[in-house]
């Protein structure tokens, strides 16, 4: 009953409003369009780029690690983990992180990275 008598009082105020004057109804929505015609701040232009780096990985564990870590870095668009390749695609917004941001990242989960292939793994890291 309650939403009833609301719904009645909304239509009752909308009626009303039509019911204005057409001059004092245009300074109303004159004034609610430049309320809405304010376009929010330019973001920077999405500059998706790509990235191979070579990455030393031992197992399907290695390679899931990657993934799962990889995959939420800020700007990351799309990502292949390859243990057959021992290699990192990753696309990403240049205008949100850097290929060495991603580096670093890859790095911290403790595996070294170079770009043009080659580079061992230096230490002992293994499986948790």
């Amino acid at each position: 009953m309650k939403l009833a008598k609301t719904i009645i009082i909304a239509a009752a105020s909308l009626m009303a409003f039509a019911a204005v004057p057409a001059t004092a109804n245009s300074s109303v929505t004159s004034e609610m369009s430049v309320l809405t015609d304010k376009k929010p701040a330019k973001k920077a232009k999405a500059e998706i780029r790509d990235v191979h780096f070579h990455v030393h990985l031992h197992c399907a564990n290695c390679v899931k690690k990657v993934q799962e870590n990889i995959a939420f870095e800020k700007g990351v668009k799309d990502l292949k983990v390859s243990l057959e390749d021992q290699a990192v695609d990753i696309k990403y917004d240049a205008s949100k992180t850097s290929e060495e941001a991603l580096k670093s990242a890859i790095e911290a989960l403790g595996y070294p990275v170079s770009e043009h292939g080659g580079a061992g793994h230096e230490h002992g890291h293994h499986h948790e």
